[in-house]
Formats: structure tokens, C-alpha cells, sequence
């Protein structure tokens, strides 16, 4: 059997630490370690070792006694040690030890410690079942109008079979005599150390089931592949959840089931860009038709729109077309769409072209206009 390790080594603290130090040390750790919530290998023995920690230094007798003799102590009247996971007579408080630390997901630290250590060689409480996450892909389409979409799902289910009990004709477990627990003693030179364990067979709780349920393998759950239909809001973007209320894994002894978590991720379009309920588009637009203006049709996500471009317009310029966006998925409204026109300049032109460019050059207008735009220049040197 290995040494103990330091009780202050354990909880990270410095011998002679206070009690509101010792219990501050603990909530992190606990928070860490505890089984249900690290499933990590060894993190259930780590969480034994904190408790047992925490037992002793939490307490002022046993703690004077420790600080003197050390692990020694353990042999004293009165310092009964830590008596292990669903130990009878173990009446340690742990809803105080994190109240006002606020829930973890679904359920609050009192439903975790209350089903990790159960409660005096009595059948564990109902706990509900974990919370599922899928992630879904939509095209933008879909995002801005709303759909139905059909995802596989695997998840845990109470067992049909025996109703989620794991069996029938409930009997007193051999192992334990139905006390639930287990007692081991040892001598010390201080006297017998004696440690209360919770029964494996049994799983503290007494009772076990002369037949097992062959469904489950008396687990009282399966797991079982679904098809859930998921409604999609209109407005819904990437990064939203949708929540799915008892589609999650299936509680234990009864407890009810977890909800189901759909991450959206939209996909991206060839035209549009989102930014909110607004989208935005680029259209090009000939030479001719910005410097002469034009009736431009553009697109829209119900279809074409037609907006006047007027003479002049310049590469870059944006016209806004209210209530063509995408709708509010907290809201009745529709956001915004804004169109960009981009002005192409010809890489390749005809010989007709190509002399009307070279006639538009040669006027004077325009030759006035580039003398004029030299003269400013030379006047701010």
C-alpha cells in the first residue's frame, strides 16, 4: 500500500493554512476531480484523496490533532478519518460547501454529490440523463427563409424492457448483507481503524436483482440511434443553437432525460455576405453605363430588383435597397441589402472601341480638365 500523502500537499496549501483557505482549496479541486465531471483515469482517486483531505482539515479537532502527530492520528478517538464514497454515518454538508457557486449545466453541485455518495445504504435518487451536442450545416437559403432538416442522433434511452430498473425480483445483495456498504478494519498502535467503502455489487443500494434484465445487461439503459426532425428558425447564422428539450441522453432510475444542443453553421454563398439581418453584393457595371447612368437589375434572395444608377456613378458606390435583407430571428423585420457597383474597365476592346475611346480622349473638355488638375498640383509645390 502506497504512503499518504501530506493532507496540505493534497489540497495545494501550506501547512497550518485556515479553514476558510482549506474549504476555498477544496471547491476548486473538487470542481476539477470529481468523477462526474472528469472522466479522465485516475480522477475518481484524486477526488478520494481531496475529500479525505478535506474531512480532516475541515475540522478543528482533527485538524489540532493532525498538524501534531501527522496520519497517525488516524488511530485517536474521535478522529474517525475519511470513511469513503456512500460511508454510513458520513454527514459532511456538501451542498454548503458550494452554495452560491451556481449550477453546472443541467443540475447543481448538491444532485452530483448527492448521487456520487448517495445517502446511507438507501437506493440512489433519479438523476437526469447528459446533455447531447451535434453540429448542422445549412445553406445560406435556408438560413435567411428557415427549413426542416432530419439529423441522426445517438443517444442513451431507458431500457423498454425493464422500465430503465436493470432487472426483477429484487433481492438482499449477498455481498454487503444489504447494508449498502462495506467495513474493513485495521490495527494501529493507537487502536482499530475501521473504513466504510460503498458495495460494488450491489452499488450501495442493498438491493440487487435476482434476474437480470438481458436487454440492458441490467444497466437499465440502451443506446439507441435516432432521427429527430429539427425546425429552423428564419434568421437563424452560424454560431446560434437551437435547444431540444428532453432529446438528450435518458435519465437513470427515472431521472429525466437531457436536452439536445443543434450548433448551426452556415454555409457561405457566391453572391451574398451576411453581417447580421444586412447583406451585401457586388455588381459590375460597364464604363458607359456609370458615366452615362442606366436601369441596373440586381440580385436579390427573392429574385431581381432594378435600381437606377445615375450618370456619373463611380466605381464603388452603394445603393441600398431597404427590406431586402434577411429577417430577424428574434423579430418581424427584415434587415437591409446593399448593392456595391463595380466599374470594369475593358481589357480587350474592338477596333471600333477602341477608336471611340481614342475620339473621347481628344476632347477638349477633357483635356482642359487634365491641364487643370496639373496646375493644382504644380500651385502645392
Amino acid at each position: 500500500m502506497s504512503e499518504k500523502r501530506d493532507y496540505y500537499d493534497v489540497l495545494g496549501l501550506k501547512k497550518g493554512a485556515s479553514t476558510d483557505e482549506v474549504k476555498s482549496a477544496y471547491k476548486e479541486l473538487a470542481k476539477k476531480y470529481h468523477p462526474d465531471l472528469n472522466r479522465e483515469a485516475g480522477a475518481e482517486e484524486k477526488f478520494k484523496e481531496l475529500l479525505e483531505a478535506y474531512q480532516v482539515l475541515s475540522d478543528p479537532e482533527k485538524k489540532a490533532n493532525y498538524d501534531q502527530y501527522g496520519h497517525a492520528a488516524e488511530g485517536f478517538q474521535g478522529f474517525q478519518g475519511f470513511r469513503g464514497a456512500g460511508a454510513r454515518g458520513f454527514d459532511f454538508d456538501f451542498g454548503d460547501i458550494f452554495e452560491n457557486m451556481g449550477g453546472f449545466g443541467e443540475f447543481g453541485f448538491g444532485d452530483i454529490f448527492r448521487e456520487a455518495f448517495g445517502g446511507r445504504g438507501t437506493r440512489a435518487a433519479p438523476s437526469a440523463g447528459s446533455n447531447l451536442r451535434i453540429d448542422l450545416n445549412i445553406s445560406f437559403e435556408e438560413a435567411a427563409f428557415g427549413t426542416e432538416k432530419t439529423v441522426h442522433v445517438e443517444r442513451v434511452e431507458t431500457c423498454d424492457a425493464c422500465k430503465g430498473k436493470g432487472g426483477s425480483g429484487e433481492e438482499t445483495c449477498s455481498q454487503c448483507k444489504g447494508h449498502g456498504v462495506i467495513t474493513q478494519s485495521r490495527r494501529t498502535m493507537f487502536g482499530i481503524f475501521s473504513t466504510q467503502s460503498t458495495c460494488g455489487k450491489c452499488g450501495g443500494t442493498g438491493k440487487v436483482w435476482k434476474n437480470i434484465c438481458k436487454a440492458c445487461n441490467g444497466k437499465g439503459r440502451v443506446k439507441v440511434k435516432k432521427e429527430i426532425k429539427v425546425k429552423i428558425p428564419a434568421g437563424i447564422d452560424s454560431g446560434n443553437h437551437l435547444r431540444l428539450h428532453g432529446q438528450g441522453n435518458g435519465g437513470s432510475r427515472g431521472g429525466r432525460a437531457g436536452d439536445l444542443f443543434v450548433m448551426i453553421f452556415v454555409e457561405p454563398h457566391e453572391i451574398f455576405k451576411r453581417d447580421g439581418s444586412d447583406i451585401y453584393a457586388e455588381v459590375p457595371i460597364s464604363f458607359a453605363e456609370a458615366a452615362l447612368g442606366t436601369k441596373l437589375d440586381v440580385p436579390t434572395l427573392k429574385g431581381e430588383a432594378t435600381i437606377n444608377v445615375p450618370s456619373g456613378t463611380q466605381t464603388g458606390t452603394i445603393f441600398r435597397l431597404r427590406g431586402k435583407g434577411i429577417k430577424e430571428v428574434e423579430g418581424s423585420g427584415f434587415g437591409d441589402e446593399y448593392v456595391k457597383v463595380i466599374v470594369e474597365t475593358p481589357k480587350k476592346m474592338s477596333a471600333r472601341e477602341r477608336a471611340l475611346f481614342e475620339s473621347l480622349a481628344s476632347e477638349e473638355k477633357m483635356g482642359k480638365e487634365r491641364n487643370g488638375f496639373f496646375g493644382r498640383l504644380k500651385k502645392k509645390r
